[in-house]
């Protein structure tokens, strides 16, 4: 009767995965996801932006992230743990953006296949395919982002840009992890973005 509860979410496995993702060196934890109480359709930010992103055949979405670097954790074990860490981070981010989708009224079953799923053919390529990837999935982002700036601002705006900074945030530093595991194994940095 004099107990002080602690408030929990409606999903206890995503607090859960929130707080094991937070704590983890594989995402920037400076920066967090908004809550999407305030996201509302029809307010200028369409669910469409952000499904190549979300699931789309391309070599940057974060399903392709997911397939991607959960395969080379398993190929390559000079770099699995980096990989599967990374791999974890990009789950919340495909878990979020379905949440975020959802919320603006899109669809989240869209098709998927794995044509665009470079996995390379030793620690070093997997480690390259990473920059690579992480660094398309950034322009991707900072698309949108653009063009959600050029929208008349509202608090759904103002979510999507929260969104979305916590996103680029977590792609950048997964580069420069991968940037950082090239340094000190000694390889070469030719053919980085």
């Amino acid at each position: 009767m004099f107990r002080l509860m602690k408030q929990r979410g409606t999903n206890q496995l995503d607090d859960l995965t929130m707080g094991l993702v937070n704590a983890m060196k594989y995402s920037d934890s400076d920066v967090e996801y908004p809550e999407f109480t305030d996201v509302k359709p029809g307010r200028g930010v369409e669910p469409e932006w952000f499904y190549d992103v979300y699931r789309g055949t391309n070599g940057f979405s974060e399903l392709t992230a997911i397939n991607q670097y959960v395969s080379q954790e398993a190929l390559f074990d000079d770099v699995g743990e980096l990989m599967m860490g990374v791999a974890l981070v990009e789950m919340k981010h495909l878990d979020k953006l379905g949440d975020f989708i959802l919320k603006l009224k899109g669809s989240v079953t869209q098709e998927y296949d794995t044509r665009c799923v470079e996995y390379g053919k030793s620690a070093r390529e997997a480690v390259l395919l990473g920059i690579k990837s992480e660094t398309a999935t950034i322009e991707e982002y900072e698309k949108i982002t653009g063009r959600v700036k050029d929208l008349p601002q509202n608090e759904t705006t103002k979510v999507t840009l929260q969104l979305l900074a916590k996103l680029i945030a977590d792609e950048e530093h997964h580069r420069t992890m991968f940037r950082e595991w090239l340094k000190t194994h000694g390889e070469e940095q030719d053919g980085e973005q």
